[in-house]
């Protein structure tokens, strides 16, 4: 790590105080601070040196490539964890930051061959078996992903995200019980596991458990900036008719993102569907319009709420909006229809 800059001490003694100003020159100016590139820059200079010292250690390499990606260069990153991975193949580190720099470029196919690469040469790394497992579960090639789990399992029986992924093999061939076993397991061995409580909350939801409320309570208190949960919980409120605490959810949301149509459209939803409060339901279909101007469901439920309060003529301007944003939208269709005929 580059050292912090020096900070000149006030002179204790009037009579120090023209040597320092010689010395270091006089000025109100503060110091410059270098800045994250430039502190980058330093560290590759000091890798460079250290890898002259010792070429055949590949955790400097991997370093180096650390530093490359920093400055967002991945040609150069990829070249150091190559070097690193040529020094010593069961380095697993290198494989990891290969495959994962990969992965973020969305060369997909390489990073399943450094994946493969690295259960090969590192088979105890367990980062490259949940990679792998995640892309079988991407091909739906089930048998193969359990492999790849179980076998990180067997290393670290703690593993959240192993859990997780299980959970979602069982949910898509249609295993609710163990879906349900798997998601929870994956939260009890880590109770600060965010997309495990999302997976939850939604699986108890599927089974109107009221369980789920919590589920989602647990992931807001993880993240209290994050609208995903919130937005669950709402849903599930507003599923299980429990309107008021649906209203008050998306409030929530509101509160958090102003700009959130989608917020506005189920608040002018539950009016519009279930309470029967048209004129509060047009004003919430108005504001998914505003922040919103192409949500062409906002325009149609709103052109329902004016229709049912009478106002037929606005109706049909709504319903002509929603056609001209989305000319084979039949409902608006079906609906204008029967305003002019």
């Amino acid at each position: 790590m580059i050292s912090p800059r020096y900070r000149i001490g006030r002179a204790l003694l009037v009579g120090a105080l023209p040597f320092v100003c010689l010395l270091w020159s006089c000025s109100n100016e503060p110091a410059a601070v270098p800045d994250e590139r430039d502190l980058t820059k330093a560290r590759i200079d000091s890798l460079n040196a250290l890898i002259r010292q010792d070429p055949d250690n590949p955790a400097l390499y991997v370093e180096r490539g650390q530093a490359w990606q920093a400055l967002g260069n991945p040609k150069e990153a990829l070249a150091d964890f190559d070097l690193a991975i040529a020094s010593d193949s069961t380095h697993a580190p290198a494989w990891v930051q290969k495959m994962d720099l990969l992965y973020a470029m969305q060369d997909l196919e390489g990073c399943v061959s450094v994946a493969d690469g690295c259960i090969a040469h590192a088979p105890e790394e367990k980062a490259c078996l949940l990679r792998r497992a995640e892309f079988h579960i991407h091909l739906r090639q089930y048998e193969q992903a359990f492999e790849r789990l179980n076998a990180a399992l067997l290393i670290d029986d703690q593993l959240e995200e192993a859990y997780w992924m299980k959970g979602r093999i069982y949910r898509e061939v249609g295993d609710k019980e163990l879906a349900l076993s798997s998601f929870s397991t994956s939260v009890e061995v880590n109770p600060e596991f965010f997309d495990g409580y999302i997976a939850l909350g939604l699986q108890l939801a599927e089974a109107k458990d009221a369980a789920a409320a919590d589920a989602y309570r647990s992931a807001i208190d993880l993240r209290p900036g994050s609208i995903e949960p919130r937005y669950n919980l709402a849903m599930f409120f507003q599923d299980n008719g429990r309107y008021d605490e649906a209203s008050a959810s998306y409030r929530e949301i509101l509160a958090l993102d102003s700009n959130n149509a989608t917020a506005c459209f189920n608040l002018g939803y539950i009016r519009l569907e279930y309470l029967q409060q048209y004129d509060s339901a047009a004003y919430w279909f108005s504001e998914a319009i505003e922040r919103l101007p192409y949500y062409h469901q906002a325009w149609f439920n709103r052109g329902l709420a004016l229709e049912s309060l009478g106002r037929t003529q606005d109706a049909l301007r709504d319903y002509n909006e929603a056609l001209r944003i989305k000319p084979d939208y039949t409902a608006a269709a079906r609906a204008k229809g029967r305003l002019v005929d």
